[in-house]
């Protein structure tokens, strides 16, 4: 009995478990249904969100209309993106060009050739370091306080560097010549620099120095080369007489300046006359060549009749008048505006140009004879002899308006010959000249010459 009834219990209890694990399964079953169905809605709105997205960025990004707005968006992207980059970037090195050398040594003993006056230096280090570097602060030594003569190889050392970085100086080194000085007087004479900004009515007169003989000190080598010693005077915007500090040079026969020499002393003072010689002379019209149709010049009239020039007082000596020559070939009535050119040696003229009105008539011309011949500049108290009187005349052809002729007096023309130059002899002939200020006629004489006899 009770075996049996244990028996049907077990039974009762095995069916059980296997309805608890069907059941079981069929949970999981309608559980997995229920999470498949979800996944694959949700998948769903995914699929329809990307395509919603994807449609929105080709319509954004393919469209012109957006073009610039889609660049910059980039742009800003990339920026950010290597800004962030450089943070960590680190640049080690650094070029400083120009730094100025300080060579070290005895200059009142010893001349030294071969210094470079810069020179460059290359800076190493993290980039912190080197960006706080200053170039200005910076120098580069050469130490030649334990050489004497000769040639050497020495380094250069550069100064003001922090520990923190390391320096390269390029060059390394320099080769230079150390020679002992020696003295030697010279003559000082002077120069004038800027003379491009004096004014042109302003002339240079005497110039007196304080001193007249200066000191060098260099080698035997450099000593050799100078050829001249000069003081540098200033004269650019000079008005009047002044007084100068001026810097003494040492030049050698190509007119190079040489550095290594030194003078003693290295200025001197200067005294420069400054004055503004000037004349005033007339101003004559002369027509070259023929005026064409038979005309001639019955009036003229200029705007300016008179110039003061400026230059040398020798140059204003010889000088007595300026003249304005008109091509007469294409000369007609009415007003021309002439260029003035002045004689050599003049510097300035209040006139630079001159306007001319002339007036035209029928040209006629007229005979003018025995107009005596007379002679000039008979420096050496010649006599000349003719082969006959009628020799020293001559007749003068004029030419001109009739007006002009009829006011015409012979008297106011002088024909003359030149004995500045000539020599003692026979038979010499000696060229006519006519001296006359008469612009409205054309005066010409029959003679070109004459042939006398030069005794003393």
């Amino acid at each position: 009995m009770n075996k049996k009834d244990n028996k049907e219990q077990k039974e009762l209890r095995d069916k059980k478990r296997t309805q608890d694990k069907q059941d079981l399964a069929e949970r999981v079953a309608q559980q997995k249904e229920k999470w498949t169905t979800r996944y694959d809605l949700i998948g769903g709105y995914f699929k329809q969100a990307f395509r919603w997205f994807s449609a929105w960025f080709d319509r954004i990004v393919f469209n012109p209309k957006y073009a610039r707005v889609v660049a910059f968006s980039f742009a800003i992207l990339v920026y950010l993106t290597f800004s962030a980059e450089s943070v960590d970037t680190v640049v080690q090195a650094k070029s400083l060009s120009n730094v100025q050398v300080n060579a070290i040594y005895n200059r009142e003993m010893y001349e030294v050739s071969g210094i470079e006056s810069t020179v460059g230096v290359d800076v190493l280090g993290d980039y912190s370091d080197i960006i706080v570097v200053e170039p200005e602060e910076i120098t580069v030594e050469l130490d030649l306080r334990t050489l004497g003569e000769g040639t050497h190889q020495v380094d250069y050392v550069p100064v003001g560097v922090s520990s923190r970085v390391k320096a390269k100086v390029v060059p390394a080194s320099a080769r230079v010549t150390i020679r002992i000085k020696e003295t030697k007087t010279m003559a000082l004479s002077y120069e004038f620099i800027n003379q491009d900004k004096l004014a042109d009515q302003y002339v240079l007169g005497e110039v007196t120095l304080d001193s007249r003989d200066v000191t060098i000190s260099a080698s035997k080598e450099t000593l050799d080369e100078i050829a001249f010693v000069k003081a540098l005077i200033d004269v650019g915007g000079k008005t009047s007489t002044f007084d100068q500090e001026a810097t003494i040079v040492a030049y050698n026969q190509n007119g190079e300046k040489l550095e290594n020499a030194d003078v003693i002393p290295r200025v001197v003072n200067a005294k420069v006359e400054v004055s503004s010689p000037n004349k005033t002379v007339p101003i004559y019209a002369r027509f070259e060549g023929e005026i064409p149709d038979n005309k001639a010049v019955a009036s003229i009239v200029m705007d300016h009749e008179a110039i003061t020039i400026y230059g040398q007082q020798s140059v204003l000596d010889a000088i007595d008048e300026i003249t304005v020559y008109i091509p007469a070939s294409t000369l007609s009535s009415g007003k021309l505006t002439h260029n003035i050119s002045l004689p050599t040696g003049v510097k300035h003229g209040s006139v630079s140009k001159v306007s001319v009105d002339v007036k035209l008539d029928d040209m006629v011309t007229k005979e003018f004879p025995n107009v005596e011949i007379v002679y000039r500049g008979n420096i050496h108290g010649y006599k000349i002899k003719a082969a006959n009187e009628a020799d020293f005349t001559t007749s003068l052809i004029v030419k001109g308006t009739q007006a002009n002729l009829d006011k015409f007096d012979p008297s106011d023309v002088i024909v003359y010959v030149n004995m500045r130059d000539i020599q003692i002899g026979n038979g010499q002939d000696l060229t006519l000249y006519i001296d006359e200020q008469l612009p409205l006629l054309d005066i010409k004489s029959t003679k070109s010459s004459i042939k006398v006899d030069v005794i003393e």
